[in-house]
């Protein structure tokens, strides 16, 4: 009953304080809106770019792997304009398959693509590194299974 009492004493008394009213109205409402609405918490529409220097049927099924809405159409370039185009602002991301890739892949030899991220987007990209390791590694050994099948 003294719990119940002393409950009702500091509605009545947070009713008459208006500013702090105010002030839950908006941690409550507003605030959480904007941050919901103005940094998305996943991938949309990132600009990627993908220098294929082993156009292979793995490389190809790699930059097919990335569609919206995550990413826009992957923008197809040399290895030479990835860091202009990073630096630019062009892209996000920008991926290096390098030559041999899928004859590495199926001698078991383990290469490495690389993955350039414009850090300046922060938010896009911290989630988007992720996103590009998981599709390339699901798309590498989604060839392999299938090519050893066979």
């Amino acid at each position: 009953r003294n719990i119940y009492n002393l409950g009702v004493k500091e509605l009545r008394s947070l009713l008459g304080d208006k500013a702090m009213l105010a002030l839950i109205v908006f941690a409550f409402t507003v605030s959480v809106y904007s941050s919901d609405t103005v940094m998305p918490g996943s991938l949309h529409l990132a600009p990627i770019a993908v220098a294929d220097m082993d156009k292979s049927q793995l490389s190809s099924r790699i930059i097919n792997a990335f569609y919206r809405p995550w990413f826009l159409e992957p923008e197809l370039i040399t290895a030479d304009e990835m860091d202009a185009g990073l630096d630019a602002g062009r892209y996000t991301f920008a991926i290096n398959i390098p030559p041999n890739f899928q004859r590495d892949v199926l001698a078991d030899r383990q290469p490495e693509i690389q993955v350039n991220v414009d850090a300046t987007r922060m938010s896009q990209a911290f989630t988007g590194n992720g996103y590009i390791q998981n599709i390339i590694t699901g798309e590498v050994n989604s060839f392999i299974a299938r090519y050893r099948d066979n």
